[in-house]
């Protein structure tokens, strides 16, 4: 059995805002609870104690208590547990008003709403209700403070004792029981912050990934198809010296440097490729896409993609050959997932003058939850393949309903 309140989780203090607005509610209530003395005093001119300000001053002390009522829980509870009972020793009916049954309530919810000592609010607590319940029961068993007589099934002492008791355990274990609810509130809300924060940071994580991986890819994409023409260069400037007839000292030295360079960048990509690759080297070596082969990106049940062609086909480098084949592929990829279609497109455009070639993914549907919508890993590598040949991307939805995602990248004369 637990004798000691939950509170295997520790409350973060009050913050510096609701400090401001505690001590705004403190002054207020102090003015009030003077104000509610004064008219306690109007109406039954009950005496209002030494001087003829003592309970002003008293009720004053308690309402500035709500001050303190999150920064220092257990003390303001205390308090204001001793100013009641002085208060109804002191000036006998004032203890009945409605501002200090009010405090009294508040600074007892506040200290099991917000304390994180679980020993010293029980003890606290113990002592505020030892001392309560005992001032009640010596004061109403003084004389003629009961009623006496019998007018129902019950005796009238015994039935005002076990009333004003019942009342009372009522008053302060609902006190208690909301304050112990609130600090389990504040608990599952803090939980569910940290679980958010940490889904977002799981998020980020996975997205940084996706970069990499996205990056990892081009670099490797890049390496196939350039290492390809760089080693060939070598390979034909190496001939060339060897044949080359005329002037042959000074083409042979020209050829022999361009040999040394172009091996010298091989090596130097591969160490630079080999860096961004970490240890993705061991992917499996497959010829690369190109636009030939956006086509095979057609077809499905849901959405229904088509694939068309526009202009007249003309060569382009292979890097660009293949850096709009993944952008088609990532577009497509992303309608299939998240965009709710029923229809969408895949365009190949040839453009002949200025001289450019375009890929252009258009679908009907709407976004859905985590759909990306320009901000995500997908579509920033599809911004980044387009700046990588100098090309332009254009991605979000269209006037008429519908996503678009367009790159065109511009081609010298091949």
């Amino acid at each position: 059995m637990r004798l000691l309140p939950d509170r295997t989780w520790s409350r973060p203090g009050p913050s510096a805002e609701q400090l401001r607005h505690d001590v705004v509610l403190g002054g207020a209530a102090a003015v009030l609870f003077v104000v509610s003395a004064e008219l306690f005093h109007s109406a039954y001119g009950f005496d209002r104690g030494a001087g003829g300000v003592e309970a002003y001053v008293l009720f004053a002390v308690s309402g500035l208590l709500l001050a303190g009522r999150r920064r220092l829980p257990l003390t303001s509870m205390l308090v204001q547990a001793v100013l009641f009972i002085v208060i109804g020793e002191r000036l006998d009916q004032y203890g009945a008003t409605f501002t200090i049954q009010m405090t009294m309530f508040t600074v007892v919810y506040a200290a099991w709403a917000w304390s994180d000592r679980p020993r010293a609010l029980v003890a606290s607590t113990g002592i505020v209700l030892v001392a309560m319940f005992g001032w009640l029961v010596t004061a109403l068993l003084d004389d003629g403070a009961l009623p006496s007589g019998r007018v129902g099934l019950i005796d009238a002492d015994i039935a005002a004792f076990a009333y004003s008791l019942a009342i009372n355990v009522v008053y302060f274990g609902g006190a208690i029981a909301w304050g112990q609810a609130a600090w389990r509130s504040a608990r599952r809300r803090a939980e569910i912050d940290a679980q958010q924060e940490r889904e977002r940071s799981a998020r980020r994580l996975d997205q940084e990934r996706a970069v990499h991986d996205e990056r990892v890819r081009i670099a490797r994409d890049l390496h196939d198809v350039v290492a390809h023409h760089i080693s060939g260069i070598g390979v034909q400037a190496a001939g060339a010296g060897r044949v080359l007839d005329r002037d042959p000292a000074s083409a042979r030295a020209a050829l022999t440097t361009i040999e040394s360079s172009s091996r010298r960048a091989v090596a130097q990509m591969h160490q630079l490729v080999g860096l961004l690759r970490e240890s993705d080297d061991d992917h499996a070596r497959t010829p690369q896409p190109g636009l030939a082969d956006v086509a095979a990106l057609a077809g499905g049940e849901a959405p229904v993609v088509e694939h068309r062609v526009v202009g007249e086909p003309f060569a382009v480098p292979e890097t660009v050959d293949l850096s709009l084949f993944r952008v088609a592929q990532e577009a497509v990829t992303n309608v299939r997932r998240h965009a709710r279609a029923r229809r969408a497109s895949v365009v190949v455009r040839y453009v002949a003058e200025p001289r450019a070639v375009e890929v252009e993914v258009l679908d009907d549907g709407h976004p859905a939850p985590g759909r990306d919508t320009g901000g995500g890993y997908g579509l920033r590598g599809i911004a980044e393949r387009a700046a990588l040949h100098d090309g332009v991307a254009e991605v979000g939805p269209r006037p008429q309903g519908g996503w678009r995602v367009r790159v065109r990248v511009p081609v010298g004369e091949s």
